[in-house]
């Protein structure tokens, strides 16, 4: 199986003064070597106006490349397409993917709303719709095809306008693309991606509409029936992620718990802060009130509906579920801030899970065959 942590230093900057940048970038810089070392692929988020880096993920991303292992991957959760022109992220994908000799992992989507679109000139429902994320990307797969000689390519949606004569460089590492992580958190979309060859999230976060069992049944099917070539659908299968949201490993499950209980009450401090300085902000959210609004939500810690927390033997167990699921691929967001007082509790976590839970998977192998495991009595 394939771990991947993200790195969110500063994702909720409640002490918001360019005194503190150089002081988060470091310790970012810090967690995304540490994560590496320990046998993680750092992954980086991207948004605008709240931190000092995640505004340029892959610029921070190639400062990271040389310092990591060489077989290590990095991986973007998630670029917000909309606001690139779609010549530009092209190029900058197939940079690094060219840098890195093919160890990146792009997941693609549209990214937040709130100040965001605003602030990038995108149409605030255009953005929301997903309609933007779906027509750039349409883009950029034509961009991946062209080949200089080809008939002119002129593509105009409603946040750029353009025309192509010769192929973009350069060419990613890998024949057909980078490889892409589409978000797909509607049941079309993930059966679309499946089609299109792409892996996908899944689960509650960056991932669909339907239970969990029932994305991985439908998107496998979908994959089958498109006849795509073996290599493709390996791709799809090592790479489609499952994004936990809030991880604590201890070395029993009270502990656990308790580090749970520390690193929820810093989590929601923070974002108080936030809102009674800057007003309302936006996160993934999946559960809240009838009535109240995302914003509302995201800081009394609707993100954290589901905590896995526990000992190692008990963390491994919902690993294990996933194992067996064929889900080869986990994002783990590990509780606690690095900028803050409970540090400790996210890397201790961050050093058991590596050190007791990742070597008894080490062997699991991801699938060839996207129907190889029977999920029919799966609930």
């Amino acid at each position: 199986m394939d771990f991947s942590t993200l790195i969110l230093t500063m994702y909720v900057a409640s002490e918001d003064g360019p005194e503190n940048d150089e002081r988060v970038l470091q310790i970012a810089i810090e967690e995304s070597l540490i994560a590496a070392e320990l046998g993680y692929n750092p992954w980086f988020t991207e948004h605008h106006f709240r931190g000092p880096w995640h505004s340029n993920p892959m610029q921070f991303a190639s400062y990271i490349a040389p310092q990591i292992p060489k077989d290590r991957f990095l991986g973007f959760g998630v670029l917000s397409v909309p606001y690139y022109n779609p010549v530009r992220l092209v190029e900058s994908m197939n940079l690094l993917d060219q840098l890195t000799k093919g160890h990146t992992l792009y997941g693609l989507g549209s990214g937040f709303a709130g100040t965001e679109p605003l602030g990038l000139g995108v149409e605030k429902e255009y953005h929301g719709s997903g309609q933007a994320a779906r027509d750039t990307i349409e883009v950029m797969e034509r961009l991946w095809d062209f080949k200089t000689g080809d008939p002119e390519y002129h593509f105009d949606i409603p946040t750029h306008e353009g025309t192509i004569r010769r192929r973009v460089a350069p060419a990613p590492y890998r024949k057909r693309h980078p490889t892409m992580i589409r978000t797909a958190r509607l049941d079309p979309a993930l059966i679309n991606a499946a089609q299109k060859g792409w892996p996908v999230f899944m689960g509650s976060t960056f991932g669909g509409e339907s239970p969990l069992v029932d994305q991985v049944r439908m998107y496998r099917k979908a994959l089958a029936e498109a006849n795509h070539p073996p290599e493709v659908v390996e791709e799809c299968l090592r790479w489609c992620t499952c994004d936990w949201l809030s991880v604590v490993v201890a070395d029993t499950d009270a502990e656990a718990e308790a580090n749970v209980a520390k690193g929820r009450a810093e989590a929601l401090a923070v974002r108080q802060r936030f809102v009674e300085r800057f007003g309302p902000m936006e996160g993934p959210v999946k559960q809240r009130k009838a009535g109240e609004s995302m914003s509302e939500a995201y800081a009394k810690g609707g993100d954290m509906w589901r905590t896995i927390a526990g000992n190692p033997d008990t963390v491994a167990k919902e690993v294990q579920r996933m194992a067996d699921l064929g889900i080869n691929h986990l994002l783990v967001r590990f509780l606690g801030e690095w900028t803050g007082e409970t540090r400790g509790i996210s890397e201790n976590s961050m050093r058991l899970f590596a050190r007791e839970v990742m070597p008894r998977f080490k062997d699991v192998a991801p699938l060839r065959d996207p129907l190889a495991l029977d999920l029919s009595a799966v609930s």
